[in-house]
């Protein structure tokens, strides 16, 4: 595939690439910023340096799509940065919303399981459109790392 031709499947997973990007950048940027006005250059929830970092590095990986180059190792490493995503939400409120990830303050998840994934998983527009968004880029990326040769 020379880098002017894109497949119908290739260009949907760039939109959503997109989609992603924007979404975390955004709450990277926005939650960071708040931070910054409360005095904490360096925020005490490390989830928003690591949205901007890796909504950058999607950025990234689409201008190195668009040139047609290292594609086959930009698909797994966005397929693993989705898996991220999706894991590390549910992670994040299981383990009880702690601003260092897996460390500091937080109140650990009690009851059914079931209802609680469920729950969060329609916790909002913005988490509803990131989580499916990630995970049918997950799906393409899985396609196109199997489907495209070079």
């Amino acid at each position: 595939m020379d880098a002017d031709s894109i497949s119908p499947v290739g260009f949907v997973a760039a939109q959503l690439a997109i989609v992603v990007a924007v979404i975390h950048l955004s709450l990277g940027v926005l939650n960071w910023i708040r931070w910054a006005r409360a005095g904490f250059i360096i925020p005490r929830d490390l989830r928003w340096p690591v949205f901007v970092l890796t909504g950058l590095l999607i950025v990234l990986g689409l201008f190195l799509a668009a040139a047609g180059r290292y594609r086959r190792p930009l698909y797994a490493g966005g397929i693993v940065l989705m898996a991220g995503y999706i894991f590390g939400y549910f992670a994040w409120h299981l383990t009880g919303h702690r601003p260092l990830l897996l460390f500091g303050a937080g109140h650990l998840h009690r009851g059914p399981l079931l209802p609680f994934l469920i729950d969060h998983l329609f916790a909002g527009p913005v988490e509803s459109l990131a989580l499916a968004s990630e995970f049918a880029l997950l799906v393409l990326l899985g396609y196109l790392l199997v489907t495209e040769l070079g």
